[in-house]
This record gives C-alpha cells, structure tokens and sequence, in this order.
C-alpha cells in the first residue's frame, strides 16, 4: 500500500481479516468435511476450538445464570506447516465468517501483504464450496501489545507502563493525578463514513502482568457490513478489505504518539 511506513518492532502481534455471510448451519458441517480435505495441502493441521454459551436474564438488573444446558459450538481451526511447528498462518471457519490470522514470530513481525493472499485465494473457493451466493460484511483486525519486552522504553522501574507517553488516548486525562496504572479498560466506536456502512473499534484492556511488569493489549478493529439486507460480492469484499485495511493505518499513525512510533524503529522509507 502506497505511502505505508513500515516499522522493525510494531507492536503488533497478529493480524485478522474476515467476510461474513448466512450458511446453514447444517449444510456448513456436512461440507466441512471435503472443505477439510481440500484444503489440507495448504492447511493441514487441524485444531477446532470449542465455544461454550452460557445464557442469563436480566433480573433488576442483576444478570442471573439461567438453569439450562450450556451450548456448545465447534469453530473450526486450521494452521500452515511451519519449521518451527508455531502456528503462524491460520484459517477460521464457523457458519456465518471465513477468517484468516497471521501471528508474529519473535522479531519476524510479517506484513498485511503476506495475510491478504490467502483471503483472494480462498473466497471464491470457500463461497463455491458452501454455496455462499453474497457476503454480509468483512473485518480488518490488528491486535497490539506495549509491554517490556515490546516496548522496554515506556516501563517504569517499579513495573507500571508510562502508557500516557505511549499511546495518546491517555495523554490529556483532564484532572490532577501523578499516574496512569490499571485497570485499563476503554473502548471507542468511529463512524468512518457516514455514506459507507463502516466503523473503527478500539479496545484498550490491561494484559496479563509478566515479571512484574503491567502490559497493555490495544485492538483495533475496521468493520463494514451491509444494511438493510443488501449484499456485496466477493470483488467488492476484497475492496472492503483493502480501504479498512487503509482506515487501520491511519488510526494506528494518530492513536500511537510520535515517541512511540519512533521507538517502533521505522524504516523510514515508505513502502
């Protein structure tokens, strides 16, 4: 993408992007089986996640667990080969979504270029296989951490993360107060374009703490789906992809303050 600066140690961890669409939950697991064998060249290890739903009601405001069984509900999971048997590459399938994951390795932090392929190759294929007619919506995720093996520059002695300095949100909390320290939890919905069926999610949440250092995990989150039953086909979902994609980078060049983008070591050149 045209104008992108890329960085030798973003803080990003794994990239996501998916379609969305109405499969019938029964035809979709009759057909998982040859999808499973279809893809297994590309995709062979198989590792399917299991979702339990629980259900509550609301009672004066209380939610109380109902006594009923829980729900479970298969996603399937499937990972590229890899030397170092890590899983990388990943395809996730469930009735409504095709989803593909790329995940960071140590200092290989890989590129949207490398994740967005697997989507052009496999829509058609995957819309064919389960006669998907048209697509609801699409999804360009970004999951980061700022932590002290990311981002030493902003960890305090005593552990806190410096986050104000970081991530610029929380520069200009109005108030007196000598420090920023968890919980951690925010989120903000973006109207993007108010003639385009698409918005920017932001979620900041405390990360688990290591060593005795605080993280942070900041997701970032472009979403366009259709209203009023209107459809998109799959060109115009790798259309989608693309401008979310665009929308991703520019949150990420205005959340991020210029401390922290230059401790992200730029290459400097765009790409």
């Amino acid at each position: 993408m045209s104008g992108k600066i890329k960085y030798k140690n973003p803080p990003i961890i794994e990239r996501v992007i998916g379609v969305y669409a109405d499969i019938d939950p029964e035809m979709f697991q009759i057909k998982m089986p040859e999808w499973a064998i279809k893809i297994r060249d590309e995709y062979p290890i198989s590792s399917p996640i299991t979702e339990w739903s629980l259900n509550f009601k609301d009672v004066k405001g209380i939610p109380m667990l109902q006594e009923t069984v829980p729900k479970a509900e298969i996603i399937q999971m499937f990972w590229k080969l890899h030397p170092k048997k890590t899983q990388v590459f990943g395809m996730r399938l469930r009735p409504s979504r095709l989803v593909f994951h790329l995940v960071r390795e140590e200092d290989n932090i890989h590129d949207f270029d490398e994740l967005y392929p697997e989507m052009e190759t496999w829509i058609w294929k995957w819309m064919e296989h389960f006669e998907v007619k048209a697509l609801k919506g699409t999804t360009v995720e970004y999951f980061n951490r700022l932590n002290a093996k990311i981002s030493p520059k902003f960890m305090m002695p005593d552990g806190r993360l410096k986050l104000a300095e970081a991530f610029s949100v929380f520069s200009n909390i109005p108030g007196k107060y000598v420090g920023i320290t968890q919980p951690y939890d925010c989120k903000i919905r973006l109207i993007v374009d108010e003639k385009r069926p698409c918005h920017f999610d932001l979620r900041v949440r405390a990360d688990d703490v290591n060593e005795g250092h605080a993280g942070v995990k900041i997701d970032f989150t472009t979403s366009t789906f259709q209203q009023f039953d209107k459809a998109i086909s799959a060109k115009e979902a790798l259309i989608e992809i693309q401008f979310a994609h665009g929308i991703i980078l520019e949150q990420f060049n205005c959340f991020f303050t210029e401390m922290a983008k230059k401790s992200f070591n730029p290459y400097g050149i765009p790409d």
